[in-house]
């Protein structure tokens, strides 16, 4: 067993400015494998188009409320990956008689990269072409998927809204199968085993839409270098901050940071919160239940109340979007 507490690794093609801290033991057999996919190289992409509906709506609704005056809203989407959430932020919000500037950031480079490209690998159910479902399949290597929604057909209303502005800013284009490891053929073979009416399709953003969404490489922690002093109407970290506050405690668990770390780090995340949001804007922390750990909470939420920030939203019973007085 190798000790690689405290080791720093810098990933020079991703994160080329920031070194991450492992902490624990791991074999060398996995040194390669493993730790490597726990630096989650794009910071693992637990998203997808339409993610937490009934959470985007409450931004939806709020902005068309709270901020009758403005004609112009600025979103920023941190921790945004390739794109899902703050492409689907700007098609829930295209018709809501204000101009949206959507502004995507990510602390990898290749991931904003990638989505410039706005190209997206979509695995569906084959058949009734007017309720065919998108389905997050998962897999063990981890493969690029996207979520539209997780029921089955026939659709409700809202879903099948969501379809059709799902089909208003993107066109499908030939999908290029990438090279496949075995592991990854095998996978394919047991999905196709089980659910023989799984499609790929591959989407692409369609020019007319594709300036409605700008993507930049950023941190959270140093946001007053991206953008102006409370001049962001919205921000979301939606289910990320748990990336700042734990630690690789061994290949496949996160621990959170000790006192003496977690202290500063959610103290200056709040503030960079808080010069980036103006009157009455919105945060938007998600509800992932380690951003709402006892350890987090108690830091977070006080720091949020003494600078004018009250919950005004709950998921799964935890104030997942905060406004700011």
């Amino acid at each position: 067993m190798i000790n690689i507490t405290n080791v720093p690794i810098s990933q020079k093609n991703s994160y080329p400015n920031r070194k991450i801290n492992f902490c624990g033991e791991t074999c060398v057999e996995k040194l390669g494998k493993d730790v490597f996919v726990g630096l989650r190289k794009e910071l693992i992409q637990e998203t997808s188009f339409f993610r937490e509906p009934d959470t985007l709506e409450f931004i939806k609704k709020y902005i068309q409320r709270m901020f009758t005056d403005k004609q112009e809203i600025n979103i920023l989407d941190g921790a945004c990956s390739k794109g899902y959430e703050t492409y689907t932020l700007a098609m829930m919000t295209d018709n809501c008689g204000k101009k949206i500037n959507i502004t995507g950031f990510d602390i990898g480079n290749n991931i904003i990269k990638e989505a410039k490209k706005g190209i997206f690998i979509i695995k569906e159910i084959a058949g009734d072409p007017d309720n065919c479902v998108l389905l997050d399949m998962h897999t063990a290597a981890n493969n690029d998927t996207y979520l539209a929604f997780p029921t089955k057909a026939p659709l409700s209303e809202k879903e099948i809204e969501y379809k059709n502005l799902f089909n208003k800013f993107f066109t499908e284009i030939p999908y290029k199968k990438p090279k496949q490891t075995f592991w990854e053929w095998m996978v394919e073979l047991a999905l196709k085993k089980y659910n023989p009416h799984i499609a790929i399709k591959s989407y692409k953003i369609n020019p007319d839409k594709a300036d409605k969404c700008k993507f930049i490489q950023g941190d959270i922690m140093k946001l007053d270098q991206l953008v102006q002093p409370h001049k962001t109407d919205v921000l979301l970290f939606r289910n990320a901050l748990y990336h700042l506050t734990t630690a690789e405690n061994d290949v496949s668990y996160r621990a959170p940071l000790p006192q003496k770390r977690l202290i500063p780090t959610i103290n200056q995340f709040v503030v960079q919160v808080d010069k980036a949001i103006g009157k009455n804007g919105l945060f938007v922390l998600g509800s992932h239940k380690s951003d709402h750990s006892e350890e987090v909470a108690s830091i977070l939420y006080k720091n949020l109340k003494e600078r004018g920030f009250e919950p005004v939203y709950y998921e799964t019973k935890v104030p997942a979007i905060w406004k700011r007085e």
